[in-house]
């Protein structure tokens, strides 16, 4: 899943790029290997305490992603992967991550689908498994226009969804 959003987002050296749910590093690392100007944010203080500490290189910063502590208009794109169960609505995340991409600037969601989510034990655990249908509305209706969705399956995932939008403007 973190290949398929890697090789959705197509980043460029030099790029301001975002990994939002930074979690092990994995797309960080390989960002900043491509040359990108990254800014990680996680909401644990202890993730983005470790993942500088392993990446010196980039900008790692605490924050949530309805409130991401980033200027207007400051990134190239922005890739989140395994996040959005964590968002109760897609609204506020939304709407951030428009605020903060310049107009023309990529996104990419990677996410299990609904069903893979509810057929996992720990869902129940406060997950919100999110039909792929309802993410691209709530882009459509963000500012984004929703350009590719992949599907994809793996042995650890089960069934997800790479869905890559565009910023309006």
């Amino acid at each position: 899943m973190m290949a398929d959003a890697l090789a959705a987002l197509e980043p460029v050296p030099g790029e301001a790029v975002l990994d939002l749910g930074v979690g092990g590093g994995w797309l960080s690392a390989r960002l900043l290997a491509r040359g990108c100007a990254l800014v990680g944010i996680d909401p644990s203080a202890e993730v983005v305490a470790r993942t500088r500490r392993r990446l010196p290189a980039g900008r790692f910063l605490e924050g949530r992603a309805e409130a991401l502590p980033l200027a207007d208009a400051a990134l190239d794109g922005a890739a989140s992967v395994n996040t959005i169960y964590f968002w109760p609505v897609l609204e506020p995340p939304v709407a951030e991550l428009a605020r903060v991409l310049k107009p023309g600037g990529r996104l990419v969601l990677g996410f299990q689908t609904a069903e893979a989510v509810r057929a996992w034990q720990g869902h129940v655990h406060g997950f919100t498994a999110w039909e792929t249908a309802d993410v691209e509305a709530a882009l459509d209706a963000g500012g984004f226009r929703v350009v590719a969705v992949q599907a994809g399956r793996n042995w650890r995932v089960r069934d997800y969804c790479t869905l890559v939008a565009l910023r309006a403007g």
